[in-house]
């Protein structure tokens, strides 16, 4: 079968091969949040926001009935109003709710429904609506949250393989493994398993995509690789894949750490990447290396060559961070003919990335864009 399927087999089918297969996931995502996220988009947007108007609006009409049995403070209220600040806003939902309880305080104070006076019906509406309007503001905060993380394009791009280069998938690992759930992959590809989480680095990303590619065409086999910001881990992960004999990984978020070693248990690969908590100093000659409390992905000491040099070093972050890697001695790590792959560069700041590059005694080999994105290959003479 050539190209791409990903589908339910029965277990009677052949598995791929083990370095190949996801494992169960480590549990990092917030997986409340995405089910908060997957219900929320099944909802249409336009019959939420008309069934709570009509709500809204039958509480109103309703209430004047009611006589003296209903409270002064109309709490059920807050529901419609949720709803409405939920799936359409902040502003929207504070709309209806003035409206409404401006209705409801003009027919009470019109037609005396209530026994109490005036004052403390008007006091009692007030902190009613005070409470609508918090309500509304941190519901449609909260929806926006949501939206960054689970709804827009980078995610949705996520929940499918992504083709980079000739020759990598990124394939994404939503939700834990179900058994007997498999891939088919063309025999030619080689699958990177990545968890999506609030870690940078995943190939919905022109910069990650475009650092992909060049290490596709730069790395050689028996190499050895630094990937400096790791975030998932995907680059190493895809250094490992394409023949490297050693990758070491760092990155100073804690968070990144945790998630980058699960996306290597969906790979196998946690006994060729060594992910190192902390900065990139630790690798410096002068640096002693019992100055660092470090420890690799399964917890155990691990010891950073200091005075290594490595092949190809990656560093997707941003153009100011580059800058300063270059000026701090990264370059210093690159063996002779080593490849400094950085990414994260906006086209406005690529003239002066590729300055910072040559004072630091590089020669740039390769430059791409995408998207007002660029990425920069360059080797140490």
């Amino acid at each position: 079968m050539r190209g791409v399927a990903i589908e339910s087999q029965r277990p009677s089918r052949s598995p791929a091969p083990v370095a190949d297969q996801p494992a169960a996931s480590g549990g990092l995502g917030p997986r409340w949040l995405r089910s908060i996220a997957t219900a929320s988009e099944r909802v249409p947007s336009q019959l939420a926001i008309g069934l709570a108007g009509l709500l809204l609006a039958l509480m109103v009409l309703l209430e004047p009935r009611a006589a003296g049995g209903v409270p002064s403070i109309p709490l059920y209220f807050l529901l419609p109003v949720s709803l409405i600040a939920w799936f359409a806003g902040w502003r929207p939902a504070l709309l209806a709710a003035t409206a409404a309880f401006a209705v409801t305080l003009a027919i009470t104070l019109l037609g005396g429904t209530h026994a109490n006076s005036s004052a403390t019906v008007f006091l009692l509406r007030l902190v009613t609506f005070a409470f609508a309007a918090a309500i509304a503001r941190g519901l449609s905060s909260a929806r926006q949250i949501v939206d960054l993380f689970f709804r827009n394009p980078g995610w949705r791009a996520m929940h499918r393989p992504i083709r980079v280069g000739t020759r990598l998938l990124v394939v994404p690992i939503l939700e834990v493994e179900v058994p007997g759930q498999a891939m088919e992959l063309d025999p030619g590809l080689l699958p990177l398993y990545i968890q999506p989480g609030m870690a940078f680095g995943t190939a919905s990303h022109p910069t990650t995509r475009m650092c992909l590619e060049l290490l596709e065409q730069f790395m050689r086999s028996g190499a050895t690789v630094l990937d400096v910001g790791c975030g998932t881990g995907i680059l190493a992960i895809a250094a490992a894949k394409l023949g490297a004999t050693r990758v070491y990984a760092i990155d100073i978020a804690a968070r990144a750490i945790q998630l980058a070693h699960v996306n290597l248990a969906h790979n196998g690969l946690s006994d060729r990447v060594t992910l190192i908590h902390g900065s990139f100093d630790i690798f410096k000659p002068e640096v002693p290396p019992d100055s660092f409390n470090i420890a690799d992905e399964s917890g155990s000491p691990a010891t950073p060559p200091t005075g290594h040099l490595f092949d190809l070093i990656l560093a997707n972050l941003l153009a100011g961070v580059i800058k300063d890697l270059l000026q701090s001695g990264i370059p210093a790590l690159l063996s002779p003919g080593g490849v400094l792959i950085t990414s994260g560069i906006r086209s406005s700041e690529l003239a002066s990335v590729q300055a910072a590059i040559r004072e630091a005694g590089l020669r740039l080999d390769q430059s791409v864009e995408e998207d007002g994105w660029c990425a920069l290959a360059a080797r140490r003479q």
